[in-house]
């Protein structure tokens, strides 16, 4: 396992974490303007399908996001098989054309852990929890972001960054540096 891989495995360990937390607010808006809480989770399910689909040589272009009807169910499929797949032997050194070109597996899931870092604040705050995010990956997709700096402003990818105050908590530098209130609060 790489070290990619494994920054990668920890961000889905905490979206699943806030996933078995989530009860049955799938219809909450979620901080994302444009997404409930079941977009996020459809959004990381063709994340998981797209990378598992990258250690079998299938391009970005062959995964659409669509909606899903059992959010929980359809979940932990996703969350399983992107683990199985990445287990498979030379899965992380496949190379495939991702959205950001043609890639290794293991180099793409050294930028792309960010993403389901990012969305399990989403959801939590979508879903009324206390976020519980990783610290260590916290401090580490802050600074990856930081070096990106505008190259992940776009559709759909991040919106720019939030002013950040010094007196913020480093979540709430992440959250910030990602286009996202740390404020936020649904309904407001």
């Amino acid at each position: 396992m790489s070290e990619n891989s494994r920054r990668f495995l920890k961000a889905l360990f905490g979206f699943d974490a806030a996933m078995q937390r989530a009860g049955d607010n799938w219809s909450n808006q979620s901080p994302c303007e444009e997404w409930t809480a079941s977009d996020v989770v459809a959004h990381n399910i063709a994340m998981n399908t797209m990378i598992a689909g990258f250690t079998r040589g299938i391009g970005a272009n062959g995964v659409e996001e669509t909606g899903i009807t059992d959010p929980a169910t359809e979940w932990a499929a996703s969350f399983s098989a992107v683990q199985e797949a990445l287990d498979a032997d030379g899965a992380l050194q496949s190379v495939t054309m991702t959205p950001w070109g043609e890639l290794p597996v293991e180099k793409f899931l050294g930028f792309v852990w960010v993403d389901p870092l990012i969305h399990t604040w989403d959801l939590s705050m979508a879903t009324g929890q206390a976020p519980v995010l990783n610290q260590a990956l916290v401090a580490d997709g802050y600074k990856r972001l930081e070096r990106a700096g505008e190259s992940l402003v776009g559709p759909g990818r991040f919106k720019a960054a939030v002013a950040a105050d010094g007196d913020m908590s480093m979540l709430d530098k992440f959250v910030a540096i990602s286009g996202r209130d740390p404020r936020w609060v649904p309904g407001a």
